[in-house]
């Protein structure tokens, strides 16, 4: 569509539009000639004038070119342009329906997995109700036996007693003699049968269980979208893991089923319960059966109430270095570097188990009631008499995996064990610190401090101490930016929990799910804060 043409003098440029034939500046006089300098169309009037000493040709000259471009043109797109064109759409749709049977089979296979699970759980089911049927079946004979027993008992005894009354009335001296030595006044009944019992307990972590047996499907999004979502591009994710678009996850977590998936898990912001001074020093933390914590700290134990209320003092015959809690007999252990000991809490007193080679810095009791022990370069493993057992190996390059172990906690859901290696120099290291996760074989999984295992803005500067849920989530202390981390299971970067003005010393989280966090100077008062993060 032509422009209007605008006066110089109104301090705007005079435009020609598409197809006008007459010049904007000389009106009413047509465009016949072509300035080569300006690459421009002019008149008459402009050659003497605003083109002055300029390479000028008439219009019609330029025309033979002008048209051999334009054939140029169509034939170079018509003969590949358009081809090009063409053969990527067609690969495109075929692309394209590829993709949709490929997404078509996976969905098939995790449609098909799903109902075989499903009809595992209905044969567990048929299995289950079985056997509380035959179980229900065996009471019922006892209890028909007992009571059938029960019935000829009385019956005997009716009969017995309108003997006695008969006698009583009609028979003579001889007759009540013999009947009353013949009475038998210790009346036996018969055995109570023992029967058999049942109860159901629900497994409070069959979300995870049912992932494990259901099987994973691993997700890589494209990277337009980790481009708007932000998401890593250098890690794959899970199908459990992987943030969606806001429009899904509504509908993914309205058919989640009442276990305790993430969603259900995990608060949307941590809550501070309760904080308060210590009234002790405190070096060391572990949770303690039936509430509260026991903390440590030179030669005594205590052991603290939720509102911070010393409730127990114990002696210790060395200064500890770590304290953990037996998950199984729910005693406390102890370790310390001054004999080198490793001590169970046992009738109100600290009782020496065994001794370690090396100095113990730290110490775990795991599930199956072995002790794992951190000294330099080493965790092993030992069973409560002191019987070493599995340790960590060195690295391909025969450097040690942990260095310079600071804590250790084990896992209650994979049984993998968290350390955190201060990597000190008077130990060989650079002081370059790490939270390594083990497997159950003590082997190498993965540090938390290459870069693979990084999200978002996540940075493990000093780790101090680490700790698991019950829900296998990893807290870590950050000593360096005071902060407090939320880590999966799996090695993925959650969040941060809490951020102190003051340096956090050591976490542990309670057996109500609460996490106890010790903030402070190593030789100053502690402050602690008990903090609620997830929902159970």
């Amino acid at each position: 569509m032509a422009e209007k043409a605008i006066s110089f003098y109104e301090g705007q440029i005079l435009v020609r539009g598409k197809d006008q034939t007459t010049c904007v500046q000389h009106k009413g006089e047509t465009l016949d000639w072509f300035c080569e300098t300006c690459y421009d169309v002019i008149c008459a009037k402009c050659v003497s004038t605003s083109h002055k000493g300029h390479d000028i040709i008439l219009l019609s000259e330029v025309t033979p070119d002008n048209k051999r471009r334009i054939k140029t043109f169509i034939n170079e797109t018509e003969q590949k342009e358009l081809i090009e064109i063409h053969q990527e759409i067609s690969a495109t749709q075929n692309s394209l329906s590829e993709d949709m049977k490929h997404y078509e089979s996976v969905a098939e296979e995790v449609k098909k997995e799903g109902e075989k699970l499903k009809e595992d759980i209905d044969v567990l089911i048929a299995e289950t109700l079985a056997r509380l049927k035959h179980l229900e079946e065996e009471n019922t004979k006892l209890l028909t036996g007992y009571s059938t027993e029960l019935e000829k008992k009385l019956a005997d005894l009716k009969e017995q007693l309108t003997h006695c009354k008969e006698t009583l009335q009609t028979s003579t001296d001889i007759q009540v003699f013999d009947l009353s030595k013949g009475l038998q006044t210790n009346i036996t009944l018969p055995e109570k049968p023992k029967l058999g019992s049942a109860n159901f307990t629900p497994n409070n972590r069959r979300n995870t269980i049912l992932k494990e047996a259901f099987g994973k499907v691993s997700l890589r999004p494209s990277e337009q979208f980790q481009s708007s979502t932000g998401l890593d591009q250098s890690n794959e994710t899970s199908v459990y893991d992987n943030p969606l678009p806001s429009g899904h996850q509504q509908s993914v977590k309205g058919n989640t089923d009442t276990g305790q998936g993430p969603e259900k898990v995990l608060l949307p912001q941590t809550e501070i319960i309760s904080e308060w001074k210590s009234p002790c020093r405190i070096n060391a933390l572990c949770p303690k059966s039936g509430g509260g914590v026991w903390t440590s700290y030179g030669y005594k134990v205590t052991h603290l109430n939720s509102q911070g209320e010393i409730q127990q003092e114990i002696q210790s015959p060395v200064d500890i270095k770590d304290i953990t809690l037996s998950p199984t007999t729910h005693n406390l252990w102890a370790c310390s570097t001054a004999d080198n000991s490793v001590m169970e809490l046992t009738s109100g007193k600290l009782t020496r188990r065994f001794e370690t080679k090396n100095e113990p810095r730290c110490l775990c009791v795991t599930r199956d009631e072995r002790i794992l022990v951190g000294t330099k370069h080493r965790i092993t493993e030992y069973t409560p008499r002191g019987n070493p057992g599995i340790g960590t190996k060195t690295s391909l390059f025969k450097k040690p995996i942990v260095r310079s172990p600071q804590s250790i906690s084990q896992c209650p859901i994979n049984d993998n064990v968290a350390v955190v290696d201060t990597d000190q120099k008077g130990d060989g290291g650079k002081d370059k610190d790490a939270v390594i996760v083990l497997d159950r074989q003590l082997q190498q999984l993965y540090r938390y401090r290459e870069s693979q295992h990084y999200r978002r803005s996540m940075s493990l500067t000093l780790p101090r101490a680490v700790t698991y849920d019950s829900h296998g989530h990893l807290v870590v202390a950050e000593f360096a930016n005071r902060c407090l981390h939320l880590l999966s299971g799996d090695g993925q970067y959650l969040r941060v929990l809490h951020t102190d003005i003051e340096r956090p010393r050591t976490v542990c989280v309670d057996t109500e799910g609460v996490l106890w966090a010790v903030f402070g100077r190593v030789f100053s008062d502690h402050n602690v804060k008990r903090l609620q993060y997830t929902s159970v």
